[in-house]
């Protein structure tokens, strides 16, 4: 079974890599870089643009690559008369059913408006760029990520994605989701 992982942050690839794991005995995981993709955002900052991003990542992924699965991870923000904050998409699809595309995800992390604004001022910056500068740490994203920094080390980025990742496997891994979802009974 072949896998690929939209994405190179070995944090992505951990927790797909953790994921599959958790289902599959054997599989090949390959990483791709999408940024050189015009239509995956490098820090969208609005959850519909996060998710059709994350949508995107495996759109241009199965031009380029055949595989079993194809998944995509992508964070952004957003905000809102209650403030801004971080979110996520994972969005799993398989090579059977190439239009089929289950979601999860969407969880919301407050995140202060000062990374929001500096985020939107700024478009040639990630918020793992922010995060560098105020941790005086490099790579964060490819760590613990803003997840762990603002919940000190309780729950790290990888964590998040690996469930969300499980999260959208559900309806290609449960045969409860498929049986329900297969019945012609409305009950």
């Amino acid at each position: 079974m072949k896998i690929v992982c939209c994405s190179k942050n070995p944090v992505k690839v951990q927790a797909v890599r953790e994921a599959f794991s958790s289902y599959y005995e054997t599989f090949q995981l390959v990483s791709m870089d999408m940024k050189p993709h015009s239509s995956v955002l490098l820090q969208p900052l609005t959850t519909e643009k996060t998710l059709e991003s994350a949508v995107n990542r495996i759109i241009a992924a199965r031009k380029l690559e055949k595989a079993d699965f194809f998944v995509s991870l992508e964070g952004g923000m957003g905000k809102d008369q209650y403030g801004a904050f971080l979110t996520a998409y994972v969005c799993v699809s398989n090579e059977a059913n190439s239009r089929k595309i289950s979601v999860s995800g969407g969880f919301r992390m407050p995140l202060p408006v000062k990374i929001y604004q500096k985020l939107e001022n700024d478009r040639s910056m990630e918020l793992g760029d922010i995060m560098d500068i105020i941790t005086g740490e490099s790579n964060v994203k490819q760590h613990g990520g803003s997840t762990a920094v603002f919940t000190d080390n309780r729950i790290h980025r990888k964590d998040v994605f690996k469930q969300a990742v499980i999260f959208a496997l559900i309806p290609f891994t449960s045969d409860k989701y498929k049986s329900l979802e297969n019945s012609n009974n409305n009950d």
